[in-house]
This record gives structure tokens, C-alpha cells and sequence, in this order.
């Protein structure tokens, strides 16, 4: 375990407030009242915050809506839509976290329109996804809906399913930032005036414990987000408050509850939220208009999620954008249920942050893992004792070490052992963090050179994976290097894939690199091979207009998370 180094104080505060460094994480210990907490935040993680997610967010949008295909008209849209968001959701921030806010922005010398800008984040993506869906005319997820049987995961298991009997509840935090949230992660220990203690998991400049938390009381909680669903509308509160309002307030689940029926959300979000003593959960699902407890109570050993809405109402509104992403999720769904079957019994924290890390059951790395290029959060939470360990380091976090922490002592727990993150094959690990390094170089950076030499390392280090191939291709294309990505294309259709809807995809970008290389015969023979298989409607739309015209290039918007393109 790494030392505690870089104990910092702020000028002007009480002594029990302070920073440390442990390992990869920052460890704050906060004090006081909402702004006061807030500008301690702010003064001693000053060149964080400025470094991290909050800032990187407020740029975010533009990049999605781009990547979903409207990219030339957001000069337009973006100026409207930034106002819309500062009237409509920053101004519902409860007192409270406004209150914070300034403080942060005060205590890290920002502006603090920009940092509000930031924190709405989470609710505007949702918004704008919402809306691109309407415009797409996109038609419901039904058929995933019953391939479901009724990209963040939870984990949770308590009574028999336990070693101890205790309740466990493992969560990997799925989201945007892969590069700046983990390098500015923290373990925020709160003391609030007008609350209980409690602690959350997050980074520099996310101030509340609204979506991966624990309090004194022994409750923990994880948020999950809903994307593809077009029920979003303002006016509701947004995400963060309501949960970091359950950490303050709430001693049981019975509070937790009282506390989500009171609020309507602007997006579309699922809770879970455990109460340790008790060995009960709850998983309360929600929209703007509907407010659903799928489950409640502790008469069953084991529970898992991912990010498709359980209740058959809300599951109504989901919509079928893309098929990459409902698959993984599917994937996920069934297999870290299936994980918690298997090992019945025999839960303890080390195994669930092994479920944490899990890379799926197929030969594919990307396509159906619980452990993803965004996973920028891990952690395993035992709230009936206090205790949380904390995966460190670069994404994906659920395959590093977790460093144990205590609510009781506000830091480090050395009487807890560090949970070992999953040790796989030294060339797939290291061609994964060149997979991970080329997202951040093409989608941070802009830089698409870098990113192409990075995927030929991936390549060159785990030749058999299909994804990596075909991610190597895309950037070509995009570089305008038809040869190297028809060659790409052509090595992922040798080697093949488990879904057969990756196979209509390759052979339609195939045929793309066969016409941008004056081959038109063999681009229509691509054409017609994904027209005449099981292919998602995008894909088909796609090779059907090739057919017709061959293509001529143009902007390519890649998906890394999933290795495809959502809008082709």
C-alpha cells in the first residue's frame, strides 16, 4: 500500500480539515457549512479542479452531438442550447448546491457560471440525447427489451450470499472523462452543519455525494444513467442533489424513499441504495413522469444492474439508437448476475471487485465487459462496517488495486487488507491502455496520428481482437487512408465476431475503403453482403444509400467506447 504523502491544509479553517495523498487518490476531509465545505474543496484542490472533470465537462456536448452526426450544425445550436441550460437547469440547483458551488469557485479562484455550466452536465447530455432522438424519429428498444428478459454496473449481496452474512454493494462508475476524472479522483470525507458525516468517491471539483456515496447511518448509494430514452424535460431537480440530500438525511431506507418521491428529475436515472445493518436495499427507477421501486427489502441474497430500465413502463420509453450499446448492456446485465449466482456463498469484498473487473465471457475485450474503457470509478462498499475500498489509477479502474477506507477515522484504514485488482496477460493489458491512450489522443486531443500509432500497438500487441482492427480502420478513414483501413476492415472480417451485427458493420466499412479506393465492384459486393445479414437499422440505411451512389467520404464520428460508429 502507498504512503500517505502531500498533507495540505487550507489558510483559513478549522484544524480537522485537510488533504492527503494516498496512492492515486486525493483524501479530503471537509468541515462545516455548504459554502464554507465547498471552498475548502476549492483552495485545496485548487490546480485539480481546474485540471478536472467540471471543466472538461462544459466542452463536452459539443463533442457527443458531433459524434451522433450534427457536428456542422452545432455552431447554431450550441449558443442557444448553453442558454437554455443556464435558465433551465442551472437555475433549479437547490440553495444548497449553489451555495457549495460558490464556494468552489471562491476557493479555486474559477468563475462560477463556468463551474455551474459543468455540473449540469449530467442532465444536458441527457436533454440533447433526448432531443437528437426525436429528430431521428428513432422507434422503441422492444426487442432488446425482450432479449432482456423483463455502462455503469452495480453488484450487491448480503445474508447467505455473503461470507459473512453482510451486506455488500460494488458499483464501477461508467462516464466521460476518462482521462482527467482518474487523475484527479477522490475520497471526500463530508462533516456537514445541518447532516450526518459521510463520505463519497469522486474527483476534483464534484462537490456533493449525490451519486457513489456512504453515510454514518450505514446507507450506501449508486446512480445509474439512462441515455437513450426520450423522456427528459427541465424543471425537475437535477442529478447529484437529491442523492447527496439522502447522504445528509436519510437514516434508513424508509427516508431514502420519502426523499426520492418528493423530487421529480429532469433526466432519467435508477438508485440503489443499501442500508448495511438492516441487509436491505432498495432500487427505486425514474423519469420526469414516472417514479417506479422495482425493489425493496432483503428476501433475496443478490442483485445486479447496468443501465436498462428494469419496470416494463419505464423499459417502454427506451429507444433503439444504437445497437452496440444495447447489446453491451444486455451483456453486462446477464453477466454480472450470472457472477453473482455462481458464487453464492462465497462473497466476500475481494470477489466482488473481482466481478468489478471482469472482461466479459467472449473472446471480445469491448463488447460485452463489466469492466470498460470509461470505468473511471470502483468501489466496494461494506456499510454496515463503515468501510469502502477505492480502486486507484489510470481507467479502467475496476482493474487496479482498491486502497480501504474508514468513515469512523476519516482516511486510510491500515487494519483493512488492499483488495489486488485482476492480473490478466502483461500484452492484452498493456494493448488495452494503448486502446484506452488512442480514445483520449482522438477524442481529447484531436489528434488522429496519435491516435492511429496507438491502435497499431494495440493491434501488434493482441492481433485476435476483432474491435481493435476495426477501431484502427475507422481512425484511418477518418485520416483519409483508405488502404491501411481496408486492410484493417478485411483482418476484423477474417477473425469474426460473436455478434453478427459487427459483421454487416465491417463489411459496410469495408465497402466504404473498397469506393474511397476507386473499387467499386468489390464495395458493392461489401454492400450487398451486410444489406442481405442481420445488420442494425443504421448500418442497413447505410449500405443501401452506398449502394445506390458510392461513398465519398466525410466526416467519420468514432465510438471507442463500444469500437463502432453510432451514426455511420
Amino acid at each position: 500500500m502507498s504512503t500517505t504523502v502531500d498533507i495540505r491544509r487550507p489558510s483559513t479553517t478549522r484544524s480537522d480539515v485537510g488533504l492527503e495523498r494516498v496512492g492515486g487518490l486525493h483524501v479530503l476531509r471537509l468541515r462545516g457549512s455548504h459554502r464554507e465545505m465547498g471552498r475548502q474543496h476549492g483552495e485545496l484542490l485548487r490546480d485539480e479542479v481546474r485540471q478536472g472533470p467540471i471543466p472538461y465537462y462544459r466542452t463536452y456536448i459539443e463533442k457527443m452531438a458531433g459524434r451522433a452526426g450534427v457536428g456542422s450544425a452545432m455552431p447554431v445550436v450550441w449558443p442557444m442550447l448553453s442558454k437554455l441550460l443556464t435558465r433551465r437547469v442551472i437555475d433549479a440547483f437547490p440553495d444548497y448546491a449553489r451555495e457549495s458551488i460558490a464556494g468552489l469557485a471562491e476557493g479555486a479562484g474559477l468563475d462560477e457560471k463556468e463551474l455551474l455550466e459543468g455540473c449540469a452536465l449530467p442532465d444536458a447530455l441527457l436533454w440533447v440525447a433526448a432531443r437528437l432522438m426525436q429528430v431521428k424519429r428513432v422507434g422503441p428498444a422492444m426487442h432488446h427489451r425482450v432479449a432482456l428478459g423483463l455502462g455503469c454496473t452495480s453488484a450487491i449481496a448480503w445474508g447467505d450470499a455473503t461470507t459473512d452474512g453482510k451486506l455488500l454493494h460494488a458499483r464501477n462508475f461508467d462516464y466521460h472523462g476518462i482521462d482527467c476524472w482518474p487523475k484527479t479522483a477522490a475520497v471526500v470525507f463530508h462533516e456537514p452543519d445541518d447532516g450526518q458525516r459521510y463520505l463519497s468517491v469522486s474527483a476534483a471539483g464534484v462537490l456533493m455525494g449525490g451519486i457513489t456515496a456512504m453515510n454514518e447511518a450505514g446507507l450506501s448509494l449508486t446512480v445509474h444513467q439512462h441515455m437513450f430514452t426520450d423522456r427528459t424535460r427541465f424543471g425537475g431537480t437535477p442529478i447529484g442533489c437529491v442523492g447527496d440530500l439522502i447522504m445528509r438525511k436519510a437514516s434508513s431506507l424508509d427516508d431514502a424513499e420519502a426523499i426520492l418521491r418528493a423530487h421529480r428529475p429532469i433526466g432519467c436515472w435508477t438508485y440503489l441504495i443499501t442500508d448495511g445493518p438492516r441487509r436491505e436495499m432498495l432500487c427505486w427507477e425514474e423519469d420526469p413522469d414516472h417514479q417506479k421501486l422495482v425493489k425493496r427489502g432483503g428476501e433475496d441474497g443478490t442483485f445486479g444492474y447496468a443501465n436498462i430500465y428494469l419496470d416494463p413502463e419505464l423499459g417502454a420509453t427506451e429507444r433503439a439508437l444504437y445497437g452496440s450499446y444495447w447489446r453491451h448492456n444486455q451483456a453486462r446485465y446477464a453477466r454480472v448476475n450470472k457472477l453473482l449466482a455462481e458464487r453464492f456463498g462465497a462473497h466476500d469484498p475481494a470477489g466482488m471487485a473481482r466481478i468489478l473487473g471482469d472482461q466479459g465471457e467472449g473472446a471480445c475485450r469491448i463488447s460485452e465487459a463489466i469492466s470498460m474503457v470509461m470505468t473511471v470509478g470502483s468501489v466496494v462498499f461494506k456499510p454496515e462496517d463503515g468501510v469502502v475500498w477505492v480502486g486507484q489509477g489510470p481507467a479502467p479502474t475496476s482493474r487496479r488495486d482498491f486502497l480501504p477506507f474508514s468513515l469512523a477515522r476519516g482516511g486510510l484504514d491500515p487494519d483493512l487488507d488492499t483488495l489486488e485488482g485482476p492480473r490478466g496477460d502483461a500484452d492484452a493489458e498493456d494493448a488495452y491502455h494503448a486502446y484506452r491512450d488512442a480514445y483520449v489522443a482522438y477524442l481529447d486531443r484531436d489528434d488522429r496520428e496519435g491516435a492511429a500509432r496507438l491502435l497499431r500497438r494495440a493491434v501488434a500487441l493482441q492481433p485476435e481482437q476483432p474491435l481493435f482492427h476495426m477501431l484502427s480502420g475507422l481512425v484511418d478513414m477518418a485520416r483519409n487512408q483508405p488502404e491501411p483501413a481496408l486492410a484493417a476492415f478485411s483482418e476484423a472480417l477474417r477473425l469474426g465476431h460473436d455478434h453478427p451485427e459487427r459483421l454487416a458493420a465491417f463489411h459496410l466499412w469495408r465497402g466504404r475503403a473498397q469506393d474511397l479506393a476507386g473499387r467499386r465492384d468489390e464495395a458493392v459486393v461489401d454492400y450487398r453482403w451486410a444489406l442481405g445479414h442481420h445488420a442494425d437499422t443504421p448500418i442497413r440505411e447505410a449500405a443501401r444509400k452506398n449502394l445506390e451512389r458510392p461513398y465519398r467520404g466525410g466526416r467519420v464520428e468514432i465510438d471507442f467506447t463500444f469500437g463502432d460508429v453510432m451514426a455511420p
